[in-house]
C-alpha cells in the first residue's frame, strides 16, 4: 500500500480506485475483517470537534479520499511556503482557486478521489469474477432496493443478497445483525450518513461472521437508485461535483459552505499555526 497522508490528524490512504479494489480482493482472500471509511471534508470537520470520532477514524482499517477537498488539503499541507510573505499568507486561497483551472494541480500527493459511489460500482463489477455477495444497509425506504435493481442491470452476474433500511439506533442493532447474518454477505455497504455509519460498523462488524469488508458509503445508494442525479462526468473529473449539486440542490448550501469555506479555513489554521 502507498503511504498515508495525514490531514488534521486523520491518516488518508493514498490509494487509487483500482488499488483499493485490489486491496479488498486481498483482504477477502485472507479471511480478515476490514472497516473502510470514505472520508470527506465534513467528516474531518466533525472529527476536529469530536475526539471519539477522531479516534474512530484513526483506527479504521482503510480511509479513502472522498472529495476534491481532501486532495487539496493533502497538497496544501505538504506544499512549501512561498518566499514572499504576502504570497505565502494567501497561498491557501491561491491553491483553492487553482482547482477551478488546473484540477490536476492537487493530485499530489493523493492521486485520486475514491468515492463511495464509484467504489460500489467497481466492487459490483469485480464481484462478478469472485464468489462475493453484497448487502446494502441504510438509506430511505426502497432506495437500497432500487440501487440494487440498477446495479443488477449493469452487473448481471453480481450477487446481491439483501437490503434493509434499518436505523443506526442501538435498540435496532440486534434486528439488523440477525438480518445480515441470515443473508451471509461478504461485503456490507452502510449508508446511514456520517458519523452514524462509521459508529455502527465499529460496534457491529465483529458480530457479522460472514462480512469481510464493511464500507460506509454516505449517499451512494441515492445515486445508484437514481433518486439523486450525479454530476456530468466532466464535473466529476475536475472535482466540481459539489458545485453541480449546489445548483441542483440549493438546500445543501450549509454543507457545501462547510466543505468549501470552513474546511479550508481549518486546514489553513493548522498549517500556519501547526496545531490539530
Amino acid at each position: 500500500m502507498e503511504q498515508m497522508i495525514e490531514i488534521s490528524g486523520i491518516p488518508i490512504d493514498n490509494l487509487t480506485a483500482d488499488e483499493a479494489l485490489a486491496l479488498i480482493d486481498r483482504t477477502i482472500a485472507s479471511g480478515k475483517k476490514s472497516h473502510w471509511a470514505t472520508v470527506n471534508p465534513e467528516m474531518i470537520l466533525h472529527a476536529s470537534k469530536d475526539p471519539a470520532f477522531h479516534n474512530l477514524l484513526r483506527n479504521v482499517s482503510v480511509r479513502t479520499p472522498d472529495g476534491i477537498g481532501i486532495l487539496w488539503a493533502a497538497h496544501y499541507m505538504q506544499s512549501k511556503p512561498s518566499p514572499s510573505a504576502i504570497v505565502s499568507r494567501f497561498q491557501w486561497l491561491i491553491s483553492l482557486v487553482s482547482i477551478l483551472f488546473f484540477p490536476r494541480y492537487v493530485r499530489d500527493p493523493l492521486r485520486e478521489r475514491v468515492t463511495g459511489t464509484d467504489l460500489m460500482s467497481k466492487i459490483a463489477d469485480f464481484s462478478q469474477k469472485r464468489d462475493w455477495t453484497l448487502f446494502f444497509l441504510g438509506a430511505g425506504e426502497g432506495i437500497a432496493d432500487k440501487a440494487i435493481e440498477h446495479l443488477s442491470i449493469a452487473y448481471p452476474k453480481a450477487r446481491f443478497v439483501g437490503s434493509f433500511p434499518g436505523s443506526p439506533k442501538p435498540e435496532d442493532y440486534e434486528a439488523i445483525v440477525q438480518r445480515i447474518n441470515l443473508a451471509q454477505p461478504t461485503l456490507l455497504f452502510v449508508a446511514f450518513g456520517s458519523p452514524a455509519q462509521e459508529q455502527w460498523i465499529q460496534k457491529n462488524l465483529v458480530r457479522l461472521p460472514s462480512v469481510r469488508v464493511a464500507i460506509g458509503v454516505g449517499g451512494a445508494f441515492d445515486f445508484h437508485a437514481g433518486v439523486i442525479r450525479r454530476a456530468p462526468e466532466r464535473f466529476q473529473k475536475v472535482g466540481l461535483e459539489w458545485l453541480w449539486r449546489l445548483f441542483r440542490e440549493p438546500r445543501r448550501l450549509g454543507r457545501i459552505w462547510n466543505a468549501a469555506v470552513v474546511f479550508p479555513s481549518l486546514i489553513y489554521q493548522q498549517k500556519r499555526f501547526g496545531h490539530r
